[in-house]
């Protein structure tokens, strides 16, 4: 996976945190809008990145083929968030709620391999993300405010992780 790729979608993310931080008391209207342009963006970057030359091993073409796909399915829910407000804050609490439970569970996943502090620190931390995981997941009509305000920072938090990685990633290459 190229770098510029991984700091494409993390900048994305880290713009639509910011924005929906900046508007705390806009409407679901809003946020169904911005829920649904960062869904169009990071599907056609997907999409971009799957049409892109790839390398000649079976499992360059197989990413191709995933990213594409899930390319493709960000486009299609990005419509359906741009008609629809109500579907987009949906679509926005099922990913991030998606994400804090990915998040979570590597994290425990890290402690249980870790000893001594660092173990008890990435199990908890990993349980706290589970937690914020489930809430998101099962409670998707959590108070607006609440909604936006954790839609903010863990779409700024989430996106700057992305562009670290990036960052690490081609300083090693």
């Amino acid at each position: 996976m190229k770098y510029w790729w991984l700091v494409a979608v993390g900048a994305a993310t880290v713009a639509f945190g910011a924005a929906v931080l900046a508007w705390p008391h806009a409407t679901l209207r809003l946020l169904g809008i911005l829920a649904g342009l960062w869904l169009l963006l990071i599907g056609l970057l997907r999409i971009a990145g799957a049409l892109r030359a790839a390398g000649p091993s079976q499992r360059a073409g197989v990413q191709r083929v995933v990213d594409g796909f899930f390319g493709v399915l960000l486009v299609v829910l990005a419509i359906a968030s741009l008609g629809s407000a109500r579907a987009g804050v949906l679509t926005v609490s099922a990913l991030i709620g998606l994400a804090w439970l990915i998040i979570g569970f590597g994290a425990v996943l890290l402690g249980v391999a870790a000893t001594g502090r660092t173990r008890a620190w990435l199990c908890g931390l990993g349980g706290v993300a589970i937690l914020l995981g489930l809430a998101f997941v099962t409670w998707p009509g959590l108070s607006l405010r609440v909604l936006v305000l954790l839609t903010g920072i863990s779409a700024v938090a989430l996106g700057a992780a992305e562009i670290t990685i990036a960052v690490q990633a081609r300083r090693r290459a």
